[in-house]
């Protein structure tokens, strides 16, 4: 690697970092470095270039390198003049040189590769002055040197083609003390633009970060520059390639000819990219804002925050605090999870003692062989025998109600002749004329094939618990359907206007008809057609809503799921026209007719319907869609009904049948309970899941109907 300037300039050590880095794991290759220096900045000349050469030639004569780096404009100009005598086969790459730098070389010789730099001198004042609008002149700063001039011409020529509407002063070639001088009188309304200098008007020589660094620190004004080696030397920013990256490209090119590839082969890009790169210290002291920083921009010296500064031993507190809550909660549940098993058992233990007693329990043992049972207490006041007096099975039979009696002797004969566990709930007969309900249970004693024994429990009262939590769940069933119709009335109202209105309107017409000298009888009839034809549509909504209405228990019959849901959608269609939703069906040709209470099934139809809707109330109106489909496979039928309104919150979607759970304002939370207690009682199951494209679906499902 020969570089153009010295050992200390910052722009060399990054792209040597570059190119050594990306060599940094080998993985079939040891790849040995060496760096050599032009010092270009400090001498030059006939003889000086004579001794380099010299001393490279006689160095690496017995370790021909294969491949060679040239850093910058001189030290590439200097190895394409001297490549004859130094090493003329060995393929060279150049990094670090400008695009124009180039076309003064042009044609480079074949064995000759690298990525040229855009240098962004334009981009960097365009970008200072976006930063600073109040700016009223730009000040250019350049040096002496032959380079300084070079650049000062390039920035010249760069600036005329921005077309800038304000005044641009040069100040090239100054001596030290006038520069800085002339920089201490800027004031804030002024930006500085420098590439920085190698060689001042005294004929001093400087490093080029050296250089920015003079500038920056005698300016009362923000000074900009193209090179990222400037940045923290005082300068603000600029638009600049990385010297980084630079090296990391001439690096990809090293390897691919150490590969073999031939120079033309390599895939390289076209130019070194240019990034806008900040000192974070700088634009803080002149006022920047944080957010007119680009998300791209890589940004120097920014001060970390506290998160950033301790986030690995943040995170590590927080873990150890967390685990030590967590252990100590689990301690507490632990602890208060065994008193309240403790307290619980207890509790349990007094509960089961209770409601033994409460429920007279009793034992009864039954002689298989003599048909005689020795019952509970409570059976012998029934069939009028003392205590000691065993009682024969006929007498038992008798006191059980009419309707249970051959179902018990059957349940109690089949267990006595296949040796099973008899259980069975009837009911008996008070004297008085009462009802009670019994369960009894029992087996053969162990050892035994003639006696049996068991438990009788009463269970009236679960009994008529049961039967009263029936005749509450239809009430509250039907007054569920009470309600939603209530919700529709004004769907109602205008599904019963439109006829009632085509009745009225034809009737005034043969009115004004049979008026006429000569009335038109053959349109009187069909207005009377129309007439009747309206009534009748009339009359079929008030049949369809009085059944709804209609208090009654389940009625069980073969009914088709595509009627009833087209039928469904006609008592509904007013309503969704209000609320913008429109409504598609994909309904199964030749669907299996179902089991089932056509009242009850058209209500949780209406009700999957209007949560639909309800579902879609927040959503733009163009995407208000609701679909309806029926399936069916060779087990079971389908109804899907399927929204694309907000869907079910993941946390939720467990908790959507539980009866009073609501997330609608002023709802019962009984809707979606009700319909998943009617699809039980059709042997059905009703799900909900959340759509991939939004919205939710609820499918009600049925076994098929068994024929025969």
């Amino acid at each position: 690697m020969l570089f153009s300037g010295d050992r200390q300039s910052a722009a060399n050590a990054e792209i040597e970092r570059g190119l050594r880095e990306s060599f940094g794991d080998p993985i079939d290759r040891e790849v040995d470095f060496f760096t050599e220096f032009l010092d270009e900045s400090a001498f030059a000349g006939e003889a000086y270039e004579q001794t380099v050469t010299t001393y490279l030639r006689d160095k690496y004569v017995q370790r021909k390198p294969e491949v060679i780096v040239a850093g910058g404009w001189p030290a590439l100009d200097y190895l394409l003049r001297q490549r004859a005598v130094l090493f003329p086969d060995v393929p060279l790459v150049h990094v670090a040189v400008s695009r124009g730098a180039i076309a003064t070389a042009q044609p480079l010789p074949a064995h000759v590769v690298g990525v040229p730099v855009d240098d962004d001198f334009g981009g960097t004042i365009r970008q200072a002055l976006q930063w600073h609008p109040a700016a009223r002149r730009l000040v250019v700063v350049t040096g002496a040197g032959t380079g300084d001039r070079r650049q000062a011409a390039d920035t010249r020529a760069t600036i005329a083609r921005l077309d800038l509407h304000l005044p641009v002063e040069y100040l090239s070639g100054l001596p030290g003390d006038d520069l800085a001088r002339r920089l201490r009188q800027l004031g804030a309304d002024t930006v500085v633009f420098t590439p920085g200098y190698e060689q001042d008007g005294d004929g001093r020589t400087f490093r080029i970060r050296e250089s920015a660094t003079l500038i920056a620190e005698a300016s009362r004004a923000p000074v900009y520059a193209p090179y990222s080696a400037l940045i923290g030397t005082g300068i603000v920013g600029g638009l600049m390639p990385s010297w980084l990256e630079m090296g990391r490209q001439a690096a990809r090119a090293v390897d691919g000819l150490l590969d073999g590839m031939l120079p033309e082969a390599l895939d390289l890009p076209a130019s070194v990219p240019v990034h806008l790169q900040v000192d974070w210290r700088q634009a803080r002291k002149w006022g920047l804002p944080a957010d007119t920083l680009p998300a791209d921009a890589i940004v120097h010296f920014r001060a970390p925050t506290f998160w950033e500064r301790y986030r690995d031993q943040a995170l590590f507190l927080s873990g150890v605090g967390v685990l030590l809550a967590m252990l100590i909660t689990a301690l507490l549940l632990e602890w208060r999870l065994r008193r309240r098993t403790v307290t619980a058992l207890a509790e349990s233990e007094r509960r089961m003692n209770l409601a033994a007693r409460a429920a007279r329990l009793s034992m009864w043992i039954w002689d298989v062989g003599r048909e005689r049972i020795w019952p509970l207490a409570d059976l012998r006041q029934y069939v009028g025998q003392s205590k000691e007096t065993p009682v024969r099975f006929d007498r038992v039979l008798d006191t059980v109600h009419p309707a249970d009696r051959e179902g018990v002797d059957q349940a109690v004969r089949r267990a006595v002749a296949q040796d099973v566990e008899v259980d069975v709930e009837y009911r008996v007969l008070e004297p008085g004329g009462g009802v009670r309900w019994i369960a009894a249970r029992g087996r053969a004693e162990a050892g035994s094939d003639h006696r049996m024994t068991g438990v009788a429990l009463d269970i009236t009262a679960r009994k008529e618990a049961e039967l009263q939590a029936e005749k509450d769940r239809a009430a509250l069933t039907h007054m569920t359907r009470v309600s939603m119709m209530g919700q529709m009335s004004a769907s109602i109202a205008h599904q019963l206007n439109q006829p009632l209105a085509a009745i009225l309107g034809n009737a005034e017409a043969a009115r004004k008809i049979l008026r006429h000298a000569q009335p038109d009888l053959a349109e009187v009839r069909a207005i009377c057609e129309d007439i009747i034809s309206e009534d009748r549509r009339a009359a079929e909504i008030i049949r369809r809503l009085g059944a709804l209405f209609k208090h009654g228990e389940m009625h069980f019959a073969p009914l088709g799921l595509n009627e009833l849901v087209t039928e469904t959608l006609e008592l509904v269609r007013t309503e969704l026209t209000r609320r913008h939703v429109s409504t598609a069906t994909e309904l199964a040709p030749w669907l299996p007719l179902v089991e089932g209470g056509r009242v009850q099934l058209q209500q949780v139809l209406l009700n999957l319907i209007l949560n639909a809707a309800d579902a879609m109330n927040e959503v733009d109106v163009c995407r208000r869609r609701l679909t309806i489909r029926t399936e069916c496979d060779d087990t079971h039928v389908r109804v899907h009904v399927i929204d694309r309104g907000t869907g079910i919150d993941a946390r939720d979607i467990r908790h959507v049948f539980d009866p009073f759970w609501s997330t609608k304002t002023g709802g019962t939370g009984m809707g979606l309970a009700i319909c998943k207690s009617i699809i039980t009682a059709h042997r059905g199951t009703l799900s909900a899941g959340n759509n991939i494209e939004g919205g939710a679906t609820f499918v009600v499902t049925w076994p098929l109907r068994q024929s025969g």
